[in-house]
């Protein structure tokens, strides 16, 4: 088809755009640009309609928008950066906005919308206290769940996963329970060497299997930072690390009277040359481990 032929084609046209027109126009286009700024398939058009300046008035005018507006604000927040329209700044004291606005209730849709909002309000958030308030009474164990749940993603207190740890009764699924709050624990940097001593002392395998893993895993990523910074000559930075090194090495050695096969091969795994004769009577029980304990000793 040609443009030449579209030229042609005439109306009688005798519309005029009234407030109406754009009312309904704006919407359409606001309801639009906000479903495709927080898509991967986003316009640029899209930026241009939502941004610092409009967000407010969009807020406020277009009702219908405010859960994906919300959502959005908190993607950037959560260090989404695709939207380069809206600021993480403007994003935060909104949110804190809102979050202030919530009352402290037994309201399971406003509890829920606060834990949404708490990771991103204070990055030291007190979940366990706000836990507590619903852990005693069995009629509100909904929302006790929907602030343990928040905790174990977000909280970076260690008495929130020892207090955990304690409630964990001795029945069937007690492992899988305890493992699933280490984990989390782990992942948010928050094991207290207390409850570290406690599982050493007197827990299954696979609760010692899961700790030395894990802990063996981290010293050795820091060993591979630390070693860069030294053929770098950063000295400052390699002293730092070295100080985290020794942190959770000291850690993991609670674990040396430990005798099953996983543990020793995870102490293996990591020990400093000074601390491996400590293992010598746990790898004494496998005749592989003490062998390749025997050689590591030799060799350094």
């Amino acid at each position: 088809m040609s443009d030449k032929i579209f030229e042609k084609v005439t109306f009688d046209d005798s519309f005029e755009i009234d407030n109406d027109f754009i009312k309904v126009a704006m919407g359409y286009a606001i309801l639009h640009a906000v479903g495709d700024i927080g898509s991967y398939w986003r316009t640029e058009e899209a930026e241009k309609i939502i941004s610092d300046s409009t967000f407010a008035f969009i807020w406020k005018d277009f009702p219908d928008t405010r859960g994906d507006l919300l959502e959005l604000a908190q993607g950037i927040c959560h260090n989404d950066s695709r939207v380069k329209s809206l600021t993480k700044e403007y994003c935060k004291r909104f949110v804190s906005d809102v979050y202030d606005l919530i009352e402290d209730n037994e309201d399971i849709e406003d509890n829920r919308l606060r834990v949404k909002l708490a990771c991103i309000v204070a990055t030291d958030f007190d979940y366990l206290t706000q836990m507590c308030k619903f852990s005693l009474d069995e009629e509100k164990q909904d929302l006790y769940h929907i602030w343990r749940q928040a905790g174990l993603s977000s909280s970076k207190d260690s008495e929130f996963y020892d207090y955990l740890w304690s409630k964990v009764k001795r029945e069937k699924g007690s492992v899988d329970i305890k493992l699933n709050i280490l984990r989390h624990g782990f992942e948010n940097g928050a094991i207290s060497d207390g409850l570290l001593r406690k599982i050493a002392k007197s827990s299954p395998k696979n609760v010692k299997r899961t700790v030395t893993e894990k802990v063996a895993r981290e010293i050795n990523n820091l060993r591979y930072t630390l070693n860069r910074h030294k053929r770098n000559n950063e000295y400052e930075a390699a002293a730092f690390i070295q100080k985290e090194v020794d942190a959770l090495e000291s850690k993991i050695m609670l674990f040396v009277d430990c005798t099953d096969r996983k543990v020793v091969s995870n102490l293996l795994d990591c020990l400093s040359k000074d601390n491996l004769p400590w293992l010598m009577p746990s790898a004494s029980q496998h005749y592989y481990l003490s062998n390749r304990l025997q050689q590591m000793i030799d060799k350094e």
